[in-house]
């Protein structure tokens, strides 16, 4: 494992101990960005040598494999409290949060200049609608429970679950400490790792590969604190709510957060993982564009990293594509995909069972299928729920689960695989994307892995050379690829290199 601070004693679910612990099906994709960034932002240290890393995205230092790494969120409850309080379910909505709330929106309204009251009632509205409008997620969640789209470092935020028992007991008054720190931020609702796991499989790349972390701390960087007026409508909330509620600073609990782990057979995509999210974030694009195919692109390389676990030298988990243009599907086509696809899950199923001797005396045959169902739902079936989230698995609902490749993904593709404004060949193109992704789109790599005995024997490859000019036509409708002459097509990356 990465790093190396598990405890195979702790009775954790057995999809953690053989994916990474741990990503549940509650989580959004913009969930997993947002937790990404959380974690990458935040001071962090190594507990177990009790070296700190300030100020450091992705800390290269050799005592990290065997250290039980945390990290210190911000948590900035007030200004939660007053984007989301108003518009979220009932449930939740504990007293001392509404007098919390009144008081922070009397208290803004102070600040701001002019002699008519509604004016003044009126722009402070206008600052809450705005904020309000970068919600992450549209269901239906407590105010503590709600995520904004990080379109700043300060509303970068952990999930604080407000504990009924501990929110409904508080008296509000000035001073008093548990208004905004009595929550726990050591439950996993929503925030469920996801995006944990995905800083680790960059933090274990960029130590290998240090070379890449000044450019991705930078872009990374860039990207959070494009919108420097949101800083400072944010800062500007909760300034005037912590002057108000004047809790001392050293009264101010610090919350700590511990990371958990990955299989370290997620380094077999170290160098793969680095490069993609380098020519990303290196193409210049609107930084709300580049956040939504980021998130589409976390989940696509977790996916990937998350299936390599589950191989093994015998039994390879290719994904063939349908590639499904303008919704038409070549038969055979279609019918190989449904069958890799059916493949992988028995993978990832057969590989479930052999995990569970990691569980040694602690299985008896009342629990036994219990764990596996749990490590189901937390695996192949996870992975088939956020596949639709972004495109790669179709149909939505229905028969005949297969991979595809949805206009989003394929944008994310183009512009990780290829650096800014750099141009190669088709050809080139999806062999990389086979090196990266395991992907098989033509008769070449199809035939590549017949001869691992990994997908059907077939005669007749015509219906691949149709699946690969299909893959042209959807490039080309994307504004990726361009003709050249009637043998050679090009396929571009257009974006701009960031400067």
């Amino acid at each position: 494992m990465y790093p190396q601070n598990y405890d195979m004693q702790k009775a954790l679910p057995l999809q953690s101990y053989l994916f990474g612990h741990r990503i549940q099906p509650s989580q959004t994709k913009y969930e997993y960005l947002i937790e990404f960034l959380q974690v990458a932002l935040a001071d962090k240290k190594n507990a177990t040598t009790e070296k700190p890393y300030r100020d450091e995205m992705f800390p290269v230092d050799n005592d990290q494999l065997n250290g039980n790494i945390v990290y210190y969120p911000k948590t900035r409850i007030g200004l939660k409290r007053f984007v989301f309080l108003p518009k979220s379910k009932l449930d939740g909505k504990a007293k001392v949060d509404q007098l919390a709330y009144n008081d922070c929106i009397q208290t803004l309204q102070s600040q701001v200049t002019g002699d008519k009251k509604a004016k003044r009632e009126n722009c402070i509205k206008i600052v809450q609608n705005l904020l309000n409008g970068f919600s992450a997620v549209n269901q239906s969640r407590s105010w503590f429970d709600q995520n904004m789209l990080p379109i700043c470092p300060e509303v970068v935020l952990p999930e604080g679950m407000g504990v009924k028992k501990w929110r409904q007991g508080l008296d509000y008054e000035i001073g008093n400490v548990d208004i905004d720190y009595k929550f726990d931020y050591h439950r996993y609702t929503y925030m469920c790792r996801g995006g944990e796991v995905y800083y680790l499989h960059l933090l274990n790349a960029i130590n290998e590969h240090p070379e890449y972390k000044a450019i991705l701390q930078k872009r990374l960087k860039e990207m959070i604190t494009s919108f420097p007026q949101f800083s400072y409508l944010c800062r500007f909330v909760e300034r005037s709510w912590e002057e108000h509620i004047l809790i001392q600073d050293s009264d101010k609990p610090q919350v700590e957060k511990r990371l958990g782990f990955i299989p370290n057979k997620f380094s077999e995509c170290n160098e793969y993982v680095l490069s993609e999210l380098s020519n990303f974030l290196n193409s210049k694009s609107h930084p709300f564009e580049k956040m939504e195919t980021l998130a589409n692109g976390i989940i696509l390389q977790l996916l990937r990293a998350m299936y390599k676990v589950a191989s093994s030298d015998t039994e390879s988990n290719c994904w063939v594509i349908d590639v499904n243009c303008n919704g038409y599907s070549n038969p055979e086509a279609k019918k190989s995909a449904i069958s890799s696809f059916i493949k992988n899950e028995e993978i990832i199923s057969n590989y479930l069972y052999n995990g569970l001797e990691l569980y040694g005396d602690r299985l008896s045959e009342t629990n036994t299928a219990k764990i596996i169902k749990d490590a189901a739902d937390d695996s192949y079936r996870l992975f088939r729920k956020m596949g639709k989230m972004i495109g790669i698995i179709i149909p939505s609902t229905g028969k005949g689960m297969r991979f595809s490749l949805s206009e989003d993904i394929i944008k994310f593709l183009v512009l990780s695989i290829i650096p800014p404004k750099k141009m190669i060949t088709l050809d080139e193109f999806i062999d990389l994307l086979y090196k990266h992704f395991g992907m098989v789109i033509g008769p070449k790599q199809y035939k590549l892995e017949m001869n691992k005995g990994c997908v059907k024997l077939v005669g007749d490859f015509s219906f691949l050379d149709e699946n690969k000019k299909a893959f042209a036509q959807k490039l080309k409708d994307c504004g990726f690829l361009r003709d050249l002459s009637d043998a050679t097509s090009i396929v571009e990356n257009p974006y701009e290199e960031e400067v």
